[in-house]
């Protein structure tokens, strides 16, 4: 009779399996997250070109364009101070990313300052016609993606400060750097439809 040894299927190794977490899902989230949003701002636009064929006075109150202009200078600066920060992590410059965060940062918190002022000091209310109502859905649709996108930039930002984020691994600023991008062409479309375009 023949004695059998047990054996394990596999041999043991000499630490624990660590298991890599999968590149790229942070921007592929973040990419479908943008797309729902995009789909967001153009039913929006769309429903105010709908709106504004059937009115005969469009818009029924001119708006001021100097202080929408400011906001959109700010935010072409914006989208140049935040894909600067990309570049200078891919070269594993963490100083200048600090740097490109916290001025996208500052930058960002003006403009959604200059459309506070401008919603705050509108001569009508949201509800007082098809344009007001559309004003303050669309600027305030922006605010909300800056405000996430403010939030976003401050965690990237903490994390660049904690060194986090080197040239090899830096998949959450650029998630969080495409999020903003598309907050940026929310406000162009915004400013766009309402300011340059009425």
């Amino acid at each position: 009779m023949a004695v059998t040894e047990d054996r394990l299927a596999l041999e043991a190794g000499e630490g624990a399996a660590t298991l890599q977490t999968p590149r790229g899902l942070a921007t592929v989230g973040t990419s479908l997250f943008v797309a729902g949003d995009a789909m967001v701002l153009f039913g929006l636009v769309a429903a105010y070109y709908a709106i504004r064929a059937q009115s005969f006075k469009w818009p029924p109150v001119g708006l001021g364009t100097y202080l929408p202009s400011m906001v959109a200078v700010t935010i072409v600066m914006t989208a140049v101070t935040v894909q600067w920060a990309v570049w200078a992590i891919r070269r594993n410059d963490q100083r200048t990313t600090l740097n490109a965060l916290a001025f996208t940062i500052f930058l960002s918190v003006a403009v959604l300052n200059g459309q506070w002022y401008e919603l705050a000091h509108l001569k009508f209310d949201v509800g007082a016609h098809g344009y007001g109502t559309f004003v303050y859905l669309l600027v305030g649709f922006h605010m909300a993606n800056v405000i996430a996108g403010i939030i976003a930039l401050v965690v990237v930002l903490g994390r660049t400060f904690g060194g986090e984020f080197n040239a090899d691994d830096h998949e959450s600023l650029t998630a969080a750097a495409i999020f903003w991008q598309f907050a940026n062409v929310a406000g162009l479309v915004t400013f766009g439809v309402l300011f340059l375009h009425p």
